[in-house]
């Protein structure tokens, strides 16, 4: 059914929504424009990681999952098919790599690229291949290689620093690894050591297996 009072708002709604975007871009361009301007290349490659907000919210995901899903699960042993106990080994497993994401991302930045910590590797994006680097809504920067969009680090949304009165830490980090990308003379010159870089999260993933075991010896 074409309704045309609520097509015209749609359509007005879409256009709105366009213009907004559009204009978000303009002066993200103007800001980046600025930033190629006034800066210089780092003397030592940078590094962004999770703060000790990051680090809260990974203890306390940490603790409900132990509290709601390990041990109502262990304390029913008795009863436990090994597909049960499959089951607690995967969830702690996907217990561990989000606790990782919220607690223990890096991002890091060198002269060939950037270094993206993730579950199985340290994953390298050459600056060849980086167009850009965007700040989501949900606080994940969103690298743009190609057709690919990987997703790394995790930030306080922009409407949640608004309330907060909190800097835009997320957004910057993304200007600036978008000038890096766009400039070459900005860039870092040098690479991070691989202690910079960091492990890869499942090095982790042996401690959450152990607490698996221990939470079912315990009565």
């Amino acid at each position: 059914m074409n309704i045309p009072g609520l097509t015209a708002y749609t359509r007005t709604r879409r256009t709105a929504r366009r213009d907004s975007r559009r204009q978000r871009r303009e002066i993200r361009e103007q800001r980046l424009g600025l930033l190629a301007q006034e800066s210089a290349p780092p003397a030592a490659p940078p590094s962004w990681r999770a703060g000790w907000g990051g680090r809260v919210l990974a203890v306390l995901w940490c603790a409900q999952f132990l509290w709601f899903v390990l041990r109502p699960g262990v304390e029913e042993r008795a009863g436990n098919t090994p597909g049960d106990w499959i089951f607690l080994c995967w969830a702690t497993m996907f217990a561990t790599w989000m606790a990782c994401r919220l607690g223990m991302w890096r991002v890091s930045a060198g002269h060939s690229g950037v270094w993206i910590r993730r579950f199985w590797t340290v994953r390298f994006l050459p600056w060849q291949q980086l167009s850009r680097v965007d700040m989501r809504r949900d606080g994940l920067l969103e690298f743009f290689d190609g057709d690919r969009h990987p997703m790394a680090g995790l930030y306080g949304p922009a409407w949640l620093n608004r309330i907060l009165g909190r800097p835009h830490t997320g957004q910057e980090a993304a200007d600036i690894l978008t000038v890096m990308a766009r400039h070459p003379r900005l860039r870092p010159v040098t690479d991070p050591d691989r202690r910079l870089r960091g492990t890869p999260f499942v090095v982790w993933s042996p401690l959450a297996l152990g607490v698996v075991a221990l939470a079912g010896l315990l009565p």
